[in-house]
Formats: structure tokens, C-alpha cells, sequence
């Protein structure tokens, strides 16, 4: 069964800008609302849409993701590129490409702003 992602592709550009190819934002944003859930989950806690502060920060984070794993650059950068560097003279350009696309990753400040981030437990041995 589909459902809606967390956020919209009008959200989306509000904060990023327009995209070329709406239909692979759209992916992305469904990829990225699914890594959520499994996060979640995976901390035994369930989205909560209905909740407006929640729905707001399900909205953020899945925004943030997915710029992470959208395609960026211009006409001279390729599809993916994450850094460009051009140099007129001697006629140097370089470009940094990421690793390939795969499951979005939830970045340490995403999971507090859902408030499944941070806490840890460990005990030593003092001798």
C-alpha cells in the first residue's frame, strides 16, 4: 500500500529550489519517508503525522535527506556531482562524485530532531 512521504516536492523546492526532474524527487522523498519509518521502527517508535509539531519535524528531516541523495549541478557539472572546481588558466576542471545512490542515512542531528538520536550506555571495568 503507498502512502504520502513526509514531504512534498512543493516543500521540497521552497527550500532548495526547483528541480529539474520532478518524478525522481518524488522517489527520493518516498525513499527517504521509508528510512525514516525504518529508523523509527528500529527504535521502537512509530510517526505520528497527526501531531503537527511531529508531522512538522518528519517534513525537515525528510527534506534534508533527500537533498543529500538528489542529483545536483548545472549544464558543465555532471548528474551527482558534489563538489566542481574550474581553473580558467591553465584549463583545470575536477568534480567529486559521491558514493552511489542507495538507502538514504539518517545523519546524527535528523534523529534528535525526532528524538531518537544520542543516548548511549556502556559500562567498564575499573581495575
Amino acid at each position: 500500500m503507498a502512502r504520502d512521504s513526509y514531504c512534498t516536492t512543493d516543500e521540497y523546492e521552497v527550500r532548495y529550489g526547483e528541480v529539474d526532474d520532478v518524478s525522481m524527487l518524488q522517489e527520493c522523498l518516498d525513499d527517504c519517508s521509508a528510512a525514516i519509518d525504518m529508523e523509527l521502527a528500529r527504535h521502537g517508535r512509530a510517526a505520528d503525522p497527526s501531531d503537527e509539531d511531529m508531522a512538522d519535524r518528519l517534513m525537515r528531516v525528510c527534506r534534508s535527506m533527500a537533498n543529500r541523495v538528489m542529483p545536483s549541478g548545472g549544464a558543465d557539472v555532471p548528474v551527482g556531482a558534489t563538489q566542481a572546481t574550474v581553473t580558467a588558466g591553465p584549463y583545470s576542471q575536477s568534480f567529486t562524485l559521491p558514493t552511489s545512490y542507495g538507502t538514504p542515512k539518517m545523519l546524527a542531528p535528523e534523529l534528535a530532531l525526532l528524538g531518537i538520536g544520542g543516548a548511549r550506555i556502556g559500562c567498564g571495568q575499573m581495575a
